[in-house]
């Protein structure tokens, strides 16, 4: 293979990450399941090609190829057996049945063909038929684009880890710089000028998708929030479980180069971060500080806490730069900034101890909904794409009366069970989302993999001190967390990091850099 075209798609997949819901022109769903609807389907696509060809051609190219195909074997039969089961003890059949025909894309056309050329079809049968293969494809298309993306990269960087992290470095810090300049724009929006409301408004339907859910969702412009070039301001959180702990591994490593551009991003960063007002991206960035302190202590490596404080103090000084900008943007000299300061931690990061503000009641009612469903059926779970009638019959009478759970409901007795974007959404959670569907089974075969190499990588760092395994681990246990909010695929960055992480544990460097430690 030849390193350089491969080390461009790579950088390509890195720098793509941040742009996860292209316009509809320009998605591949079809082609691209879960991340059809991503810029990132571009350089993957470009990965496979290459990568095929290659193997082709040369007859070397994949590695451990053996070990890899059981596990996707594995990963594909016990999803569909669990669908399978799902659709032979689903109760829920006559509200599919006497709902709207068209719940179920493009059912109504075969239904329609059969009649029509004399074929007596039974409605059901073929409801069944149709989700059984709705769902293998879903499944095919999340090893093939998920598990098959990271084991590429696997492939591509087992000798050489290293150069894979470089490459990771760079395209982020080119990444961070787009969001800076969006932000710029952003910020100025949020102060008022309309200048920038302006340019937003002409950008923003080039970058995602505008009033795709529901005639609301993603709005043309987020009022009061920073999203910066995301959907929604929720999502900052997910890049930053990704971003910082990268940027943060070369000012730890003591790169000359890098350790004062590392410490300018966290601090405009953490500042973006708050500008967001998003629960999700507060939580974060508080958590990853206690986290990446928990990882220094687990390596019993206390000299990296003058570090760590210099990282904590960059983060109070982009809070700082927060709480100024509101104070100036309230234009309020009565109302001190120390309240200022409070209000925001109280409104987006102790509220998600409330079940009764902002969104939450919703949320919760959903989340538990969806473990109730689980709990039912406990071993293999209703079924993918199967728990929207479920979830609605487990919401308690309190629950069911939230403003946005009544409207779910009525959605979905007005579309159908099986109406996708108008049926009751998934858990928002993908640890509560994967037991539901698939149950104890099939949570515990998607999260193997990552159980795997997080322990190979905390093994690194206890015994070892390798500062890269403590700062992959810390990458790979913050993007899984992040899939608390939503999904582990809402950005691509999980597969990449899970490629290096495993080229990281099973593979080696070059010798010239074989010495890092902390």
């Amino acid at each position: 293979m030849n390193k350089k075209i491969c080390n461009v798609i790579f950088g390509m997949l890195v720098f793509t990450l941040i742009f996860n819901n292209i316009p509809k022109p320009i998605q591949l769903n079809f082609l691209g399941g879960p991340v059809g609807s991503k810029l990132v389907v571009y350089p993957l696509i470009a990965a496979f090609a290459y990568t095929f060809y290659c193997q082709y051609k040369y007859k070397d190219v994949f590695v451990d190829i053996k070990p890899f195909l059981k596990y996707i074997l594995v990963f594909i039969s016990i999803m569909l057996f669990s669908t399978v089961v799902g659709l032979f003890n689903y109760p829920y059949y006559d509200l599919v049945l006497n709902g709207p025909v068209n719940q179920i894309e493009k059912l109504p056309k075969v239904l329609a063909f059969c009649h029509a050329h004399g074929v007596d079809v039974d409605s059901k049968l073929l409801m069944q038929a149709w989700i059984i293969a709705r769902q293998l494809k879903s499944v095919l298309m999340e090893a093939f684009w998920c598990f098959g993306g990271a084991y590429i990269i696997y492939c591509w960087y087992k000798d050489d880890w290293q150069q894979a992290v470089d490459i990771l470095i760079k395209s982020l810090i080119a990444s961070f710089t787009v969001l800076f300049l969006y932000a710029v724009v952003e910020v100025a929006y949020l102060g008022g000028n309309l200048t920038s409301r302006s340019i937003l408004t002409a950008i923003n339907p080039y970058i995602h998708t505008i009033v795709t859910n529901h005639g609301w969702w993603p709005p043309l412009l987020w009022k009061d929030q920073l999203r910066l070039v995301f959907p929604e301001p929720s999502h900052v959180g997910n890049f930053i479980a990704l971003g910082l702990p990268v940027i943060w591994y070369k000012y730890f490593n003591k790169n000359e180069k890098i350790w004062g551009i590392s410490l300018l991003i966290t601090i405009i960063m953490s500042f973006l971060v708050f500008m967001t007002k998003a629960r999700t991206a507060y939580a974060m960035l508080f958590g990853m500080t206690i986290l990446l302190l928990a990882l220094i202590v687990l390596g019993k490596q206390l000299k990296l806490i003058k570090q760590y404080i210099v990282i904590c103090v960059c983060i109070a000084i982009g809070f700082g730069c927060f709480v100024g900008f509101s104070s100036i943007k309230s234009n309020n000299a009565a109302k001190p900034k120390d309240n200022i300061a409070v209000e925001a931690l109280e409104n987006n990061f102790t509220s998600l101890a409330s079940s009764n503000k902002r969104s939450n009641g919703a949320r919760y009612a959903l989340l538990k909904s969806h473990f109730r469903t689980g709990l039912q059926h406990p071993v293999l779970g209703v079924g993918r794409g199967l728990t929207s009638a479920y979830v609605e019959h487990n919401f308690t009478p309190e629950e069911a009366k939230n403003i946005e759970v009544a409207q779910w409901i009525k959605y979905q007795r007005e579309r159908g069970p099986m109406a996708d974007g108008y049926s009751i959404p998934d858990a928002m959670n993908e640890f509560v989302t994967r037991f539901s569907t698939s149950g104890i089974l099939g949570f515990i075969v998607f999260f193997f993999p990552f159980a795997y190499v997080l322990l190979r990588l905390l093994k690194q760092w206890r015994n070892d001190k390798q500062l890269a395994s403590m700062f992959m681990a810390f990458a790979l246990i913050s993007s899984l967390v992040a899939g608390c909010n939503g999904s582990v695929n809402l950005l691509y960055a999980i597969w990449i990091l899970l490629g290096i992480a495993y080229a990281m544990a099973l593979g080696k460097q070059k010798e010239k850099e074989s010495n890092e430690s902390a």
